[in-house]
């Protein structure tokens, strides 16, 4: 009886948190790249080749990036990818994760904010579906890229490839 409730209680909370949330296509080059899952509250809007998501607590932006072949590719140039969101961007970290299965790197580091220059910081997660190349940033004023990394993360792990 404990372990049914149990089973039950898992996939109610599942139910629940699934519910809060919503699947969304990012496109590459006018077309569609893969899926992902954002807050159930996000808008969601596209100009050219950048993706912005904002929801209450989470602001994500993702970059095509039609000239690169690779995550390397991007890596020493991160800065001219973000600079209209974040400027003077100074990586701190680099770590290897992945992102759709696929080798991606994970930046840390201290900039300014793009529209006003208040000191901040910023994570930028350079990735590819195995066809493109995408940088995906999280950026504010002092700490904020740290208080929003666990849901920056999340968005990014559940990449769907078609």
């Amino acid at each position: 009886m404990r372990t049914h409730l149990l089973t039950l209680s898992l996939a109610f909370l599942a139910t629940a948190a699934f519910a809060e949330n919503k699947e969304i296509t990012v496109e590459a080059g006018g077309k569609a790249a893969f899926k992902m899952s954002v807050p159930k509250n996000a808008e969601v809007k596209t100009k050219g080749e950048k993706t912005t998501i904002q929801a209450p607590d989470l602001r994500i932006y993702i970059w095509h990036v039609p000239t690169a072949k690779t995550v390397a590719d991007v890596t020493p140039h991160v800065t001219d990818v973000i600079k209209d969101e974040f400027v003077q961007y100074a990586v701190k970290s680099t770590d290897a994760i992945k992102v759709a299965g696929h080798d991606a790197q994970h930046l840390k580091g201290k900039g300014e904010e793009a529209d006003d220059n208040d000191p901040g910081t910023a994570d930028v997660v350079i990735f590819t579906d195995g066809k493109d190349v995408f940088a995906a940033c999280v950026h504010g004023e002092k700490e904020e890229a740290a208080k929003e990394r666990p849901e920056f993360l999340k968005a990014l792990e559940s990449i769907k490839v078609p």
